[in-house]
């Protein structure tokens, strides 16, 4: 019997490559063209809420009056605007420019019912937005007018 020439050898060697290949790409292949697509779930993380929306607000505390929701209809509807506030999310560099160019923030303090410790929420006031951190301290961009979710 004779001996398989060097060219043979070549294109056998070739041939278990492009097998060897094709073996390792096997499952991404199926997955790709024979199964199904799964049913995706669009979220949206650019517009985040200020609160948890678990436990409803009590009480507010700002720097020159307080709210709560049991004292008058007026306090109950800035406490019930403060806490459907949603806003986009800004991304760290912004809001790093923006920290440096804004005056100085307030602090507002929520308290939350069933939480022994009210939420401090960090406000900044840009001529266009409310910069404020919310509870995942993530930094959103609330547009809003002042008399919406402050007192006059």
């Amino acid at each position: 019997m004779k001996k398989p020439s060097r060219r043979k050898y070549n294109n056998m060697l070739i041939i278990f490559v492009l097998l060897f290949i094709g073996v390792l790409q096997a499952p991404q292949l199926i997955k790709t063209y024979l199964l199904e697509p799964e049913q995706q779930v669009e979220t949206v993380t650019g517009v985040q809420p200020l609160f948890e929306g678990v436990n409803a607000i009590q009480k507010m505390h700002f720097a020159d009056y307080d709210l709560a929701s049991d004292t008058s209809k007026t306090d109950s509807q800035l406490i019930k605007r403060w806490f459907t506030l949603e806003g986009t999310v800004l991304n760290e560099e912004p809001v790093k420019v923006l920290k440096t160019k804004l005056p100085a923030p307030s602090t507002v303090e929520v308290w939350l019912e069933n939480q022994e410790e009210p939420q401090r929420v960090t406000i900044y006031q840009a001529p266009n937005f409310w910069m404020m951190q919310n509870w995942q301290g993530e930094w959103i961009a609330v547009s809003a007018e002042e008399g919406y979710l402050f007192r006059n």
